[in-house]
């Protein structure tokens, strides 16, 4: 059904610019290498990179990231410390409409699906046996292997500027739903328990959370492939 929304407001996008959009031709659209630096400064931090390819149409694009992540090279004490062994992988896909363009750039309209996920190796008090989350036969120190699924749906809008004849500065920002899902992939049906932190911040117990507002700011450095435009 989510997705269905989606479609369906990109496709009223579509219609209601064609009689006022104009047709971005000028701005020579070509595909565009792209990093996400600020993904580094995350709590789960990755090194991501993407491209944003052209459709036939020059109007709209399709943008593809990727993202992958450490703890090891995370640039906080705290998640280094608490989950020296964690990964997070980060795919983003994006479907863009453009509505606008001068000299300094283009403007545009864009829908995205966002999908997220940690993998963190820990020693964990695990109920065996259990009859519900608080009567267990026995509790066992365990090392456990827990997944953390984040999937988010947004709506943007954003601003491709133009540094010089290669590279472009692509600033964004929106607003959505994301949700949330922690397992334990260690052994299955039997329970977890913390008390490290508050379940509505980055839970870690699993179970299902959400959906919850999201926002989503932040911006790409581009470098543009292909022929260059002849003025």
């Amino acid at each position: 059904m989510k997705k269905l929304l989606l479609i369906g407001v990109v496709a009223l996008w579509a219609g209601v610019s064609t009689g006022f959009a104009q047709r971005p031709d000028s701005l020579n659209r070509q595909p565009i290498i792209k990093v996400t630096p600020l993904t580094l400064f995350d709590l789960d931090n990755t090194l991501q990179a993407g491209i944003e390819i052209p459709l036939p149409n020059p109007k709209y694009s399709v943008q593809q990231e990727l993202g992958y992540g450490h703890s090891a090279f995370n640039f906080f004490p705290s998640e280094r410390e608490d989950y020296p062994n964690k990964e997070t992988w980060r795919f983003r896909t994006q479907l863009r409409m453009y509505y606008r363009q001068n000299r300094n750039g283009a403007g545009y309209f864009a829908a995205e699906y966002l999908f997220k996920k940690n993998s963190i190796r820990e020693w964990r008090a695990q109920g065996m046996d259990c009859a519900n989350p608080w009567q267990c036969a026995y509790f066992e120190n365990r090392m456990v292997n827990l997944g953390r699924f984040l999937s988010a749906y947004h709506l943007k809008m954003g601003w491709q500027y133009i540094l010089s004849p290669r590279m472009n500065l692509d600033f964004y920002w929106g607003l959505g739903l994301r949700s949330l899902t922690v397992r334990n992939l260690s052994v299955e049906n039997e329970t977890l328990f913390t008390d490290d932190e508050p379940v509505w911040f980055r839970p870690d117990t699993p179970g299902r959370y959400g959906p919850a507002p999201s926002l989503s700011v932040g911006f790409h450095l581009g470098w543009i492939l292909g022929p260059l435009p002849v003025r």
